[in-house]
């Protein structure tokens, strides 16, 4: 697999609420938000997430949209964020109505990044993920 750079974003949230988890049962947090993304792929964002949270974990479980230049790219993005030393894994996939950027469609973006849990920031780096097999036999 090989990883192109595609976009280096910033997420930041507008609105949270959370419910801490009860005994036996994960926590939930409710956030609305926006974002900045520059790179191939360049725009402003809006999105909300439902992620579960469960010992020190979030499960992020985004749907948003992003505004580019000749229209819009709807997004969802999934992964799994550390609360307590502020590591993130995400991944992205893709449905664009902006006819320049169709193209992510057939792109899965994954990332790594730093979440600032008190401020409710997230700085990612997002990577398309290029297939390379067939893998050579030897």
């Amino acid at each position: 697999m090989r990883l192109t750079p595609l976009c280096d974003a910033s997420w930041t949230y507008d609105l949270i609420h959370e419910v801490e988890p009860s005994a036996g049962r994960d926590g939930r947090v409710y956030g609305q938000g926006t974002g900045t993304l520059t790179g191939r792929l360049s725009g402003t964002a809006s999105w909300s997430n439902f992620p579960r949270i469960r010992e020190g974990w979030a499960s992020p479980d985004a749907r948003g949209v992003i505004h580019v230049d000749d229209g819009v790219v709807l997004f969802t993005l999934t992964g799994l964020s550390s609360l307590t030393d502020g590591r993130g894994v995400h991944v992205l996939t893709f449905q664009a109505e902006a006819p320049s950027h169709r193209w992510l469609d057939d792109v899965i973006a994954i990332s790594e990044g730093s979440i600032d849990v008190e401020r409710g920031r997230l700085q990612m780096r997002y990577y398309e993920c290029e297939v390379e097999l067939p893998l050579s036999t030897r």
